[in-house]
């Protein structure tokens, strides 16, 4: 049986040809559906506003050594923090807009017209979703402020003479040794001064391919992996499945690092908004409706301190 090829207007229900299969069959209910998923990235995100279309995103240091030793005679010993990596992004400016014309708002018996307009805000929102998405599913192959890649095992702290720092594990299957491997690398993270200074891994963040494991993990009593009834001590740890991340294995640890260690920005100069048109227009007077979305924002990495990736096997 020969595949069905669907035509569509790229502006809207604009063409002729269109308009049966806008109008007929279950198109209206088809079209009618809604996409009240909420955004699943966004909790990861730093939302900073820009004032330019090209954006700094300064990483710093507030890591100091320890006290000295010394008499209240002596001088004060004073120390600054290492100041930390720049990057700069650019703002680009994305547009949509969608119409409908007078013929088309006539044989509309069923009111879905100025329904299925509202698919422009749905294509907003996962822009969004999917913009964030891409900083991680690219972060092996996209570098961050320090010039490294956002998921490496080289990445230089602030001062340099502490040596450098790892947020990409070797590659294994989810299981639970892996996640306690990719736990206690996190425990033992040292800052730029050679100290421990310990990440907490608070979320176990996967892909829907390996939901069922990670859940197992998190919420066994047992050892998922043991025959011998072995205590399963990471139960209770937070699963988060994430639909838009594109790796089928990968896995990652998520810690509890304060918003501005997130190393995950979301950057506006104009957040999106939804604006109508002036229709009809003079030299449109039958385009009766319309409406464009606008926005300029930008979605990065600079340091991704707070993640730890697993590709996975």
């Amino acid at each position: 049986m020969a595949a069905t090829k669907l035509t569509y207007a790229q502006l809207g229900p604009l063409h002729r040809s269109t308009y049966p299969d806008h109008i007929n069959k279950s198109m209206d209910t088809f079209l009618a559906r809604s996409e009240n998923i909420p955004l699943q990235m966004a909790k990861y995100f730093k939302k900073e506003t820009a004032t330019t279309l090209e954006h700094k995103l300064t990483t710093y240091s507030n890591i100091l050594n320890h006290p000295r030793k010394s008499e209240d005679t002596e001088a004060l010993p004073y120390e600054v923090p290492a100041p930390g990596y720049d990057k700069t992004i650019a703002l680009n400016t994305y547009r949509l807009g969608t119409m409908i014309t007078r013929t088309y708002d006539k044989i509309d018996q069923s009111g879905q017209a100025r329904r299925q307009m509202s698919g422009l805000l749905d294509a907003g929102r996962r822009f969004i979703e999917a913009g964030q998405a891409n900083v991680i599913n690219t972060g092996e192959s996209v570098a961050g402020s320090d010039g490294s890649n956002l998921f490496a095992t080289d990445h230089y702290h602030e001062d340099a003479r502490g040596g450098q720092w790892s947020n990409l594990d070797t590659s294994g299957a989810l299981t639970t040794t892996t996640f306690d491997v990719m736990r206690y690398g996190m425990k033992k993270r040292k800052n730029e001064k050679g100290q421990v200074s310990p990440i907490m891994l608070k979320t176990l963040v996967t892909v829907p391919e390996k939901e069922m494991k990670a859940r197992q993990i998190a919420g066994s009593d047992k050892v998922p992996e043991s025959s011998t009834n072995a205590i399963n001590p990471w139960s209770g740890v937070d699963v988060d499945v994430i639909s838009y991340l594109t790796s089928t294995t990968a896995f990652y640890g998520v810690g509890d690092l304060p918003e501005d260690m997130w190393g995950l920005h979301y950057v506006s100069l104009t957040d999106p908004n939804i604006m109508s048109l002036s229709l009809p227009s003079a030299d449109h007077p039958d385009i009766i409706a319309g409406f464009r979305i606008y926005m300029q924002v930008a979605f990065a990495g600079s340091q991704i301190k707070q993640w730890v990736k697993n590709a996975g096997v």
